[in-house]
């Protein structure tokens, strides 16, 4: 006879939910290090030049923080990477009043260097932010497939219960409890590795370390996936043996 006790009808259903639930999380490519761009030479352009750049870090900012707050998750850096966001508008906002407020030409440059060096929006806090919430998603998947890994389990103890042989299914539920582990840990690290980096303010020794830190969170990430999609293939190997199974 084979094992469809209260299974058959709800497998299609949780397998669909952990499917649904491993999405690929977004991630920033850093590539190589930024050229900044030099002042204009002229006082009023550069003036425009530099409203225009705090105008559009502030519109990033707004779309980061979004994703942040949208995340659904959360793996214990969104609150401080919200607050440092939260502290770029408004030290952008500032630098901007003093920029066009500002008749010194070679004060003007400066000034507007620190736009790029003391802030980096694009270069630092967006790939952050992202890998902060692919951390976020990829813990949102780990959930809902540790819940559905409980229900594969206690189908598998009850159909042991009732004398079939669960070896192959037992196996592939603690394949799947191994790679949930294994992904929360890879998670976990890419966003605490990344969370309190902060901008390099011209020093290349920081900008080449937040750089580095920031391929290896992304590495992380990635592999965490690999393993939220292993743990789903071994949900599916688990409840398609359990349906198989027959007593001799």
């Amino acid at each position: 006879m084979t094992f469809t006790t209260r299974f058959k009808a709800g497998a299609a259903a949780i397998v669909a939910a952990g499917a649904l639930a491993v999405a690929v999380p977004a991630y920033a490519q850093t590539g190589p290090s930024p050229t900044d761009p030099p002042a204009p030479t002229r006082l009023t352009d550069l003036k425009a030049r530099a409203d225009q750049a705090v105008k559009d870090r502030l519109t990033q900012i707004d779309a980061l923080t979004g994703r942040l707050n949208g995340a659904g998750a959360d793996c214990g850096q969104n609150a401080d990477v919200t607050g440092q966001l939260a502290n770029d508008r408004t030290g952008l906002q500032q630098l901007d009043a003093t920029i066009q407020a500002e008749s010194d030409g070679k004060k003007a440059v400066a000034e507007y260097r620190q736009i790029f060096t003391d802030f980096r929006i694009y270069w630092l806090q967006t790939p952050k932010t992202h890998e902060v919430v692919g951390c976020d998603r990829e813990r949102k998947a780990d959930t809902t497939l540790s819940a559905l890994k409980q229900k594969i389990q206690s189908r598998v103890d009850e159909a042991k219960a009732k004398g079939y042989d669960v070896s192959a299914a037992q196996a592939a539920v603690d394949d799947m409890g191994a790679k949930l582990t294994d992904a929360t840990t890879r998670a976990d690290h890419a966003s605490s590795l990344v969370a309190d980096l902060r901008p390099d303010k011209g020093d290349n020794s920081v900008l080449t370390s937040n750089l580095a830190a920031l391929s290896t969170g992304r590495q992380d990430l990635h592999a965490g996936l690999t393993d939220l999609q292993g743990a789903r293939h071994d949900a599916r190997t688990a409840i398609d043996d359990l349906k198989s199974l027959h007593k001799g």
